[in-house]
């Protein structure tokens, strides 16, 4: 009997804490999402001192509505760990921004949602967190697979070598970002998670990490066509991006049944 009271127990406070940190996290970027697409002094001025440019608010404001909507939602855990991805992006990279520019107590805030973003991950019940079948009628015929590699090739190949050229900052790319208005110090984030997405897709198994991966990839990729969309750039500078972005949603449907499902 007192297994069973301490079990109940031990549920009720995991679920107290997952709400409190779920409510925590959501209240934050539910807010911070208004901000963003008002373009509120406050987070005017934080762009500027990080050297982001201000359209960016636009895509932030948009996405984080979106993933407020399906973090408390029930149901759709394969969209909600794309939402914990894209939070956790959000978080460590305004981290690594306030640092990399000299702001370490700003750098305080983000660090601490990251953490609470991780933990309610963590927390979250199994209705919110174990994946069904991508598909049920999925076959893996050799039709099926050939197209996932060929997707998966091609999005492997654009994010190691994008990401290593984020990282060693060639001058056409520098110029690139600059012309984006971001600033090049990002270029070097953007790299070390480029890397490491190709490395998760394309080692086997680990189907919660290929999650995030794939969701890193779609974020970046469609950013990317935002930012020239915004910048009313040639339609090609668009189009590129979109079919990468495409590629990517072909690969993560596609995937062998090792590579999307949880054992």
């Amino acid at each position: 009997m007192n297994t069973i009271t301490t079990s109940v127990n031990t549920s009720r406070i995991r679920m107290a804490a997952f709400w409190l940190t779920t409510g925590i996290i959501a209240l934050e970027t539910g807010v911070g999402a208004i901000w963003d697409l008002q373009k509120i002094t406050f987070v005017r001025t934080v762009f500027v001192q990080l050297g982001f440019p201000e359209y960016v608010l636009t895509i932030m404001g948009i996405w984080k509505l979106l993933g407020v909507l399906f973090l408390l939602i029930p149901g759709f855990p394969r969209l909600k760990e794309w939402v914990y991805a894209g939070l956790f992006f959000v978080y460590t990279t305004a981290f690594a921004s306030h640092l990399v520019t000299g702001q370490p107590s700003a750098a305080v805030g983000p660090f601490i949602f990251a953490g609470l973003t991780l933990a309610s991950w963590a927390l979250r019940p199994a209705s919110r967190r174990d994946f069904g079948p991508l598909f049920s009628n999925f076959s893996g015929s050799w039709r099926t697979t050939t197209l996932y590699w060929i997707a998966t090739a091609f999005i492997v190949f654009q994010l190691g070598s994008g990401g290593i050229g984020d990282i060693v900052l060639p001058a056409a790319l520098v110029e690139g970002m600059t012309h984006l208005g971001y600033p090049v110090y990002f270029c070097v984030i953007l790299g070390i998670w480029k890397v490491a997405g190709a490395i998760a897709i394309v080692v086997p198994r680990y189907p919660r990490l290929k999650e995030w991966a794939y969701a890193g990839a779609f974020f970046d990729l469609t950013g990317a066509a935002a930012s020239h969309g915004f910048l009313g750039d040639p339609a090609a500078k668009l189009i590129v991006p979109l079919i990468f972005a495409v590629l990517v949603l072909v690969s993560w449907a596609l995937r062998p049944v090792s590579r999307r499902e949880l054992a």
